[in-house]
């Protein structure tokens, strides 16, 4: 639910800038457990606007931020002192005091009552604060302790009222934004990096370019990074012009089913009615001289546009449209892909952003190009038209491409901690794989393993071994399409039947030697080891910056749908 009710409801006002900008004042508020108020109560937005919007709530007095804890010890009879095994927080425990103000008591009534309703025994609302050093950390608080002990002053003439409040933060800590990394495999049978400087010949060397369009400019390379030369002719008035390079030159694919990908280098420019936008295209052929013959499958993208479509001797069919799925575009550093065919389907498309899938398409027909002559790979910009020079496309840092074929692929996942309390990270695996490993936390020998999973299936993984919750979740919303087994496979599967083990997981490996996909029931018998107090990612030093680790894992069996996303909350003590 978006807010309604906001208090102070006035614009910032010039003092409140002021502590914005500064930041000798912390920024506090406490929204609704419905997010439909919000009440900012020290800070630059907590200032009222005296005459237009003079209703507030006003911090008076604020304790307990950080939560008592509980020693666990052990001593011996004849031993002196005791011995620390461990150490455990609390909830906790906020004492609130505030002043509801409004420029009348019917007003002050109203912001009071706010207040009460914003909190319940059940539902937890957010207590948040920000600071220039710290940064940004809440908590999910419940009313505590009802009853307020403070008298009823807002009854006929009082413009304020005194709240004191109990509020409990079940954790016992408070959190900021998750740290998230991922692992995926990485398709580079092909890669250029656009070493050679080719402005003098406005062009990319070997590679074969196709423009079109009425527009000028031309596409080259330099700075190592692919980019856009705005039409040298026209500085105003432009019009739109395209460019398709490749197939590059000395690859194909072993394969029909390929990946191509490409990181961005840039922005891309922004123009009415339209803005650069940039391209990726795979299932290419070629005439004998290297040059590209019309046949392909390309996505073009861009901040409010993306379109799938293929070409036929360079006429093109569009095969899914969909503008919302890239409201923001690309950024520098990230990375589109282009996926054509998968196991379960040659004719299946994807694209993703960030190893993130954004479209999906299965082709119903048989139009777009497939075949050991489709096999080449390439990409492409298009320079939109605009008052002043071009709206140009995003530079490309590299471009990269491969076979998408069952593979095994070891990496480390990037792993930062800013808070001052352990870190368990929670696991998201996509399938499909045979088989996953992740490493019990930095640095350690010792591995956890997943596996199998089939295609579209999702799971999530807990890391955290104090945690008395389920360690194994099905995330999948597309359910696997069954496999398909041959005749010995079914002998096989009747046989196992038979002996009585089906659905063990003795039965699983046994069937996995045969090739045969074990059914994805309960996943905990997929689930080979477990995870400890070493899988924590170590909080930030008191004295220094965070430092990143760097925790191993590795896909056998997987392919380019195949992911692993690791996110962790970090946690602190007290939140300035």
């Amino acid at each position: 639910m978006t807010v309604t009710i906001r208090y102070p409801a006035n614009p910032v006002t010039p003092h409140g800038w002021y502590h914005l900008v500064n930041g000798e004042m912390p920024m506090m508020r406490l929204t609704a457990f419905d997010g439909s108020v919000e009440m900012f109560m020290i800070g630059g937005y907590a200032i009222p606007d005296p005459y237009t919007a003079p209703e507030a709530v006003h911090l008076i007095d604020l304790e307990g931020l950080i939560a008592p804890w509980k020693h666990v010890t052990q001593k011996g009879a004849t031993e002196d002192g005791v011995h620390h095994i461990d150490a455990f927080l609390d909830p906790v425990e906020v004492k609130l005091t505030v002043k509801c103000r409004g420029r009348n008591a019917a007003r002050t009534r109203r912001v009071y009552r706010h207040l009460i309703d914003s909190l319940d025994a059940i539902k937890c609302s957010r207590l948040d604060f920000f600071d220039h050093d710290a940064g940004y950390w809440w908590a999910d608080v419940r009313w505590f302790q009802g009853g307020q002990p403070d008298p009823v002053s807002a009854m006929r003439k009082g413009t304020s009222q005194k709240a004191t409040l109990r509020l409990q933060a079940d954790t016992g800590t408070w959190k900021s934004f998750d740290h998230a990394d991922s692992f995926a495999f990485t398709y580079d049978a092909m890669t250029d990096t656009f070493a050679t400087d080719h402005r003098q010949t406005k062009d990319l060397g070997a590679v074969p370019q196709r423009y079109s369009g009425p527009g000028g400019g031309f596409c080259t390379s330099y700075n190592d990074q692919m980019r856009w030369w705005d039409d040298p002719e026209h500085g105003f008035g432009t019009q739109w012009r395209r460019v398709i390079n490749g197939p590059w030159p000395d690859f194909d694919t072993d394969t029909d089913n390929q990946v191509v990908s490409q990181v961005h280098g840039g922005f891309q420019e922004w123009s009415v009615p339209d803005s650069g936008r940039n391209i990726l295209g795979g299932r290419m052929n070629r005439n004998p001289d290297g040059s590209w013959a019309g046949d392909g499958v390309f996505v073009e993208y861009g901040a409010g546009y993306l379109r799938l479509y293929y070409t036929i001797n360079f006429v093109e069919t569009t095969l899914r449209s969909w503008p919302l799925a890239i409201p923001i575009g690309p950024l520098p550093g990230e990375k589109f892909t282009l996926v054509c065919g998968t196991e379960d389907h040659p004719r299946t498309f994807r694209v993703l952003r960030n190893d993130m899938e954004i479209l999906s398409v299965t082709e119903t027909g048989t139009g777009s190009p497939l075949g050991a002559a489709h096999r080449g790979v390439g990409n492409g910009m298009f320079a939109a038209g605009a008052v002043i020079s071009q709206a140009t496309p995003s530079a490309i840092r590299k471009l990269a491409a491969g076979d998408n074929a069952a593979v095994a692929q070891t990496g480390f996942l990037k792993r930062i901690n800013i808070g001052d309390q352990d870190m368990y990270d929670d696991y998201v695996l996509f399938g499909p794989f045979t088989k996953v490993k992740i490493y019990d936390g930095p640095g350690s020998d010792e591995y956890v393993e997943f596996g199998p999973l089939l295609p579209n299936q999702v799971v999530f993984l807990r890391t955290d071994p104090r945690v008395h919750t389920t360690l194994v979740q099905d995330l999948t919303s597309v359910p696997p399409s069954p496999q398909e087994l041959d005749l010995f496979q079914e002998a096989v599967e009747k046989f196992m039947s038979f002996a009585g083990m089906n659905g063990t997981a003795f039965a699983d490996q046994i069937k996995s030697q045969f090739g045969i996909a074990p059914p994805q029931g309960p996943l905990y018998k997929y689930l080979k080891g477990r995870f400890s107090k070493n899988a924590a990612i170590p909080p930030k030093s008191p004295g220094n910056s965070a430092q990143p680790y760097f925790v191993k894992v590795s896909i056998e069996g997987g392919n380019a749908d195949s992911k692993i996303i690791a996110s962790g909350t970090p946690r602190r003590r007290y939140p300035l």
